[in-house]
């Protein structure tokens, strides 16, 4: 087994869209997942929506496990990894973890490597609804035509990934250790996932990409900026404006003797923020980029972490 320094590399993020996760409806009225803070409602993708989206990208982008046999089986009544799949042969359990049952051995589990949080709204909900019907089917059928609700939430969001990246590439269960090169492809193409995000739902592509985001490599595994990104909104000149101060205290924090601010990076896509120029003073110039380019600098820590 690689004995790896326990290094995590995590990425918060703000992107712009619309109702993205809808929980179970009541009759013809589809709701949106929420939860309440403070007194307001906000909207939310679930953790493990965001997981499939990634999951779906990677497979239509990078074809991973592709043209392999379905490794996940019900024999057990739950649904589970089939004993014989491994992180080598199948990306999906390298990287978001797997519970499996061996004859002689019983359960055996390991932990996702990639942690994630939910999207959550950081503007409050106001229960707008939708009413619509099918009325050009119903025409063409000459029947009735079906009504239908959907609530909506316009909404930027912010969620966090952190990736155990000493953790990517070995399995104690199966004595698996997998190439340092292979590790890094695999955490790469996560982040290039990342970038070009995106979510179909009730019709709709929505655009997951980032306006923000910020993070590094970092010799302590620990989502720093999840719950540190705040927003404002300016009515007169209709722009947003990121709460700099939070991110600035959060930068200066230090272990093991390193500040957070020396392995961050901040990525930003510009004209979009008013206060685009506070933003840009939280890290020296070296650090700032665009959204491409902070993936890209993300991508450079992570091949040098593992030597290739």
């Amino acid at each position: 087994m690689a004995n790896l320094q326990p290094k995590g590399l995590t990425v918060s993020v703000i992107f712009d869209a619309m109702s993205l996760n809808y929980g179970e409806g009541v009759g013809n009225i589809s709701e949106l997942k929420k939860i309440s803070r403070s007194g307001e409602l906000l909207s939310y993708e679930s953790r493990q929506a965001i997981r499939y989206d990634i999951y779906r990208m990677l497979k239509e982008l990078f074809f991973i496990d592709n043209k392999k046999e379905e490794p996940l089986t019900a024999d057990q009544d739950v649904v589970q990894f089939k004993p014989e799949a491994t992180i080598k042969d199948y990306i999906e359990a390298d990287l978001f973890g797997y519970m499996k049952t061996e004859q002689g051995k019983g359960s055996l589990t390991r932990s996702a490597v990639v942690r994630i949080t939910p999207a959550i709204s950081l503007e409050p909900m106001f229960l707008d609804v939708e009413f619509g019907t099918n009325l050009n089917f119903a025409q063409r059928a000459g029947t009735d035509p079906n009504p239908f609700q959907f609530e909506h939430h316009l909404s930027l969001y912010s969620y966090t990934i952190t990736i155990e990246l000493d953790r990517v590439g070995e399995d104690l269960n199966d004595s698996i250790s997998l190439e340092p090169s292979e590790k890094a492809r695999r955490v790469n193409m996560v982040l290039d996932v990342l970038k070009v995000l995106n979510r179909n739902i009730k019709g709709r592509m929505e655009n997951l990409n980032p306006f923000f985001s910020i993070g590094g490599v970092y010799n302590v595994k620990n989502p720093f900026f999840l719950g540190r990104l705040k927003i404002k909104y300016n009515r007169e000149t209709r722009k947003y404006l990121l709460d700099t101060p939070i991110i600035s205290s959060v930068l200066e924090m230090s272990f093991n003797g390193k500040k957070v601010k020396d392995n961050s990076y901040i990525g930003i896509v510009g004209g979009y923020w008013e206060n685009e120029k506070e933003i840009k003073n939280l890290l020296p110039e070296e650090k700032i980029y665009n959204v491409n380019d902070f993936f890209e600098a993300l991508k450079e820590q992570v091949n040098e972490y593992y030597g290739v």
